[in-house]
């Protein structure tokens, strides 16, 4: 999203007293994260944090990400369309739910829809004010765009914003950067926010953007893409989507689904070339110490003791949904299932994954990110595992101009050319970042031994779970109650 000059001294302007304190005590090592984080980091962290503590009704928090400002700078842009698969595709997922559960999970059933999304590569030789060309259709776009990629990297990218914000338009920046550092494109997905659509009705939309990538319908744009030239990536809940994708395929090709059918014909369940997840947000549960360990250097509160949001949000049209939920995402019953929540998925599960790359800061969701790596590599993938202290959620895409932003999205780029170029080694070990070196120095850790261990991660999200499974059935109990009432 664009921001006006306006709109950011509106934001920035009421806040000056917080800046000038934080800058005077982080200098004079007096703040509380000064041990690891210079004052602009802990400025911006704190300016972040206080716009977000805000309690409005959740359509209002969900439009300003679904306002496109207009498509301008060094970038393309062809929106297109996905159109609605065969049953088979939802039928796909509802077998993978069943095939890692246990048969306690419940779950709405979406429909299977038509997906929208965004191709997105690099613009040479313009302004980064230059405004959209000109054009008469999409397909124009698309094939300027394609005029310019120079490699077959393919990213099938998912945006962030805990699945109910957000939108490809808010991540240009992020797709745009990777193309034009990869020399491919990227396809950006518009599934189905939370809460009008319920977990599994994203994993549906994922399933459907990766098999049109393949196998184009008449009058898609673009020309078959093999799978080993995608790489899955995404930020946040588009890390989880990212990673829910990948198990989703490997149960399924476990369970003997070699193909599906889609579009009139059947078609072969691939591998990606690769997977990449940018601070993965792969515990629905929150519940691991990193969210608590790490508060004052992120800007997500922490829920409370029993899940809480730290904040309420005044009813709406949207939400609470009806009958209610205790979660935005999903039923609470869902909470801990492997496709619910990735982290829950064992190493087994994960046998037989391509390359991986997370990066994590010293952020809520460290924990969850080690643990995943590490289990991944327990699974035996190639494993590329890079932390950097002190830094918040989603770091590289607030500050991609400073040293670690830049090293951030290089490493995610150069990753995403060697899963495609079948050059990813597998590796012993992940780096993290020490905190304010400048050049950038770097400590290793043993991709086998980091992070908490399995009896904890089990254990708190399971707690979680059961808080959520009680405060959903008291809502329930209460909705259907005032039901009879009307009646």
């Amino acid at each position: 999203m664009d921001i006006t000059p306006w709109t950011l001294a509106k934001l920035i302007i009421p806040k000056l007293p917080l800046i000038f304190r934080l800058m005077i005590t982080n200098r004079l090592g007096l703040s509380s994260c000064s041990d690891r984080q210079d004052p602009r980091t802990e400025i911006v962290v704190a300016i972040i944090r206080s716009s977000l503590d805000v309690s409005k009704p959740l359509g209002e928090i969900q439009a300003p990400g679904l306002r496109d400002p207009g498509v301008k700078g060094q970038l393309w842009v062809a929106t297109a369309k996905c159109p609605a698969p065969d049953s088979a595709v939802r039928d796909a997922v509802i077998r993978g739910i069943k095939e890692l559960g246990d048969g306690t999970e419940t779950y709405d059933l979406p429909s299977v829809a038509d997906v929208e999304g965004e191709w997105t590569g690099h613009r040479a030789g313009v302004d980064k004010k230059a405004p959209r060309p000109h054009l008469s259709t999409e397909k124009e776009h698309y094939d300027s765009l394609m005029k310019e990629v120079t490699s077959p990297v393919t990213i099938l990218y998912f945006h962030g914003g805990a699945y109910f914000v957000m939108d490809p338009i808010s991540h240009r920046a992020v797709t745009s950067a990777l193309a034009k550092k990869t020399g491919g494109r990227c396809f950006s997905v518009r599934y189905r926010l939370a809460p009008q659509t319920a977990f599994p009705g994203q994993l549906i939309d994922a399933l459907t953007t990766y098999l049109y990538l393949q196998y184009p319908p008449p009058g898609s744009f673009h020309e078959p893409v093999k799978a080993s030239d995608i790489v899955f990536a995404g930020d946040s809940a588009g890390g989880h989507l990212s990673f829910g994708l990948l198990l989703l395929i490997l149960t399924l090709r476990r369970a003997g689904v070699t193909s599906i059918p889609y579009h009139g014909r059947d078609v072969p369940l691939e591998l990606p070339g690769g997977v990449t997840g940018n601070s993965p947000w792969v515990d629905i549960c929150r519940s691991l110490p990193s969210v608590n360990r790490n508060a004052k250097y992120d800007y997500l509160d922490p829920p409370s003791a029993t899940g809480l949001p730290a904040r309420s949000l005044p009813d709406d049209e949207i939400w609470p949904t009806k009958p209610p939920r205790a979660e935005i995402f999903c039923r609470a019953s869902t909470m801990t299932h492997p496709l619910g929540s990735p982290l829950a998925a064992s190493p087994e599960l994960w046998q037989g994954a391509p390359p991986i790359f997370i990066c994590t800061g010293n952020e809520g969701l460290e924990d969850e990110d080690v643990v995943l790596a590490r289990r991944l590599y327990q699974a035996g993938a190639a494993v590329e595992f890079v932390g950097y202290e002190g830094q918040p959620h989603c770091f590289g895409m607030i500050f991609p101009t400073t040293p670690i932003g830049i090293d951030c999205f290089g490493r995610w780029a150069a990753f995403a050319k060697s899963a495609v170029g079948g050059t990813v080694e597998r590796k012993d070990e992940g780096q993290w970042c020490i905190a304010k070196s400048n050049p950038l120095k770097w400590r290793p850790v043993k991709l086998g031994e980091m992070g908490v261990d399995d009896e904890l991660v089990r254990k708190r999200m399971n707690e979680m779970k059961g808080h959520a499974v009680e405060r959903e059935a008291e809502k329930v109990r209460e909705y259907e109650k005032d039901n009879r009432a009307k009646l």
